[in-house]
């Protein structure tokens, strides 16, 4: 059998993503930007007590009534306005797979390489964003505006980087209808910033993606989706049936409602960060860039 015969050239020139081995050889693991801050013993128990009676027999419960409630009050954002998936990865492929396309794929560089991965496996035209050498910001000339139909994937905070783009530049795409934008809020929790979901009701084209793996439960693989009802609508055709397991569903509502636990564990990892950029600044044969992330980009000098 001739693979070329059956599989796409676009697959077959693809270089995956990488995951890295982990195992008990692995002191420490920083690639993946996951919380170091584990569930503690004592509300470890309350969690094995609330989740031991999800009946895994049965396929996950269509209905969710008190998860739909719990992210409506943590969000601001009713439930006509998201979906959920199996992290973030799968909403961005579910975003990619309703599009016409003649739609570009516009995505910064360097940023989340995931974007551009699904975007060329699903066959769209990807143009790479040159980001600022300086600031690592979204260029100006984005201002210019452009006649095609684009999408545009924006981390913000971005991965690598740890900068937040500009929003005015954000803003300003925004207000072409030929445009639609993904802000990609993996980050926000640790920047203070306020995040575009508020903006849903002025931006028809806006699209928000949040989870909650980097504040401590990468593990449960739960991200969302946020949009206008008319994008969510049509989203919602092409999500695949019971797409988040019966567990992970239980979790997210048990951590929901013990939040404060994880809010603690961000107050201290963004004060941890801050305190290590301080003590990297002092270096004089590196280049520390400032983070609003989970991670400080460093930069060696000439002859190190």
């Amino acid at each position: 059998m001739e693979l070329n015969n059956f599989i796409k050239e676009s697959v077959i020139k693809l270089n995956p993503y990488v995951v890295n081995k982990t195992g008990p050889e692995i002191s420490v693991k920083l690639d993946a930007n996951e919380s170091n801050y584990a569930v503690p013993g004592r509300l470890k128990k309350k969690y094995a007590d609330f989740i031991k009676s999800t009946p895994v027999n049965l396929y996950p419960d269509s209905d969710y009534s008190k998860l739909l409630v719990l992210l409506e009050n943590f969000f601001g954002a009713p439930p006509k306005n998201f979906i959920f998936g199996n992290g973030s990865d799968e909403l961005i492929l579910t975003i990619l797979l309703s599009l016409k396309k003649d739609v570009v794929v516009n995505v910064p560089e360097p940023s989340f390489s995931m974007y551009g991965i699904i975007a060329g496996y699903s066959d769209f035209k990807v143009n790479r964003i040159k980001l600022g050498q300086d600031n690592f910001d979204l260029p100006g000339g984005l201002r210019k505006g452009s006649s095609r139909r684009n999408i545009y994937f924006l981390s913000c905070p971005n991965n690598p980087t740890g900068n937040y783009f500009n929003p005015e530049i954000i803003k300003f795409l925004l207000e072409y209808d030929n445009n639609l934008v993904v802000v990609d809020e993996a980050y926000i929790d640790f920047s203070g910033r306020e995040t575009f979901i508020k903006s849903l009701r002025k931006y028809r084209n806006l699209i928000v993606l949040r989870t909650f793996s980097k504040i401590g439960m990468a593990g449960l693989r739960f991200g969302l989706l946020f949009a206008g009802a008319g994008l969510i609508r049509e989203f919602r055709k092409i999500k695949l049936p019971f797409n988040v397991n019966s567990l992970t569903l239980k979790s997210i509502e048990f951590f929901l409602e013990n939040f404060d636990y994880f809010k603690g564990n961000i107050e201290k990892t963004v004060r941890q960060r801050d305190k290590l950029f301080g003590t990297l600044s002092k270096l004089d044969f590196i280049k520390t860039y400032p983070s609003e992330a989970t991670f400080i980009l460093i930069e060696l000098k000439n002859n190190t």
